[in-house]
């Protein structure tokens, strides 16, 4: 099995057509999931928001994921963050939330569940 793994695309959707496109070139991927942090940079976070819904991969919400769907764009917040938060429309946010977050002391499998969790965790596609 070919898995691809994306991250820390940070709103650049122009290195994550690049990334596809060669992905597309190496024979493709039997799955590509998505590691969050999709949007916060000072680039084009809306059309990267838009080109991962149309992709609907699998994907877990970065640190900076939750802060521009959570979190109020106040001082506290970094400016990138804010950028990102600004040009997102609400229901772009509302798909940021509902990426499943991770923590880092939970395995993803376990003994008892032995494999890759089930749980389906994907950008919504928008038609």
């Amino acid at each position: 099995m070919r898995i691809a793994v994306l991250a820390d695309i940070h709103g650049n959707v122009l290195a994550l057509d690049a990334v596809l496109d060669d992905l597309g070139r190496r024979g493709g991927a039997d799955l590509v999931v998505n590691l969050g942090d999709c949007v916060s940079g000072p680039l084009w976070p809306r059309e990267t928001m838009q080109r991962l819904e149309a992709l609907g991969l699998p994907t877990v919400r970065g640190n900076h994921d939750r802060r521009v769907a959570e979190d109020p764009a106040d001082e506290k917040m970094w400016p990138s963050d804010r950028y990102a938060q600004e040009r997102l429309t609400p229901a772009q946010r509302e798909a940021l939330f509902a990426c499943r977050s991770r923590s880092r002391s939970r395995p993803v499998s376990s003994p008892s569940t032995p494999g890759p969790t089930t749980t389906k965790n994907t950008l919504p596609t928008r038609s």
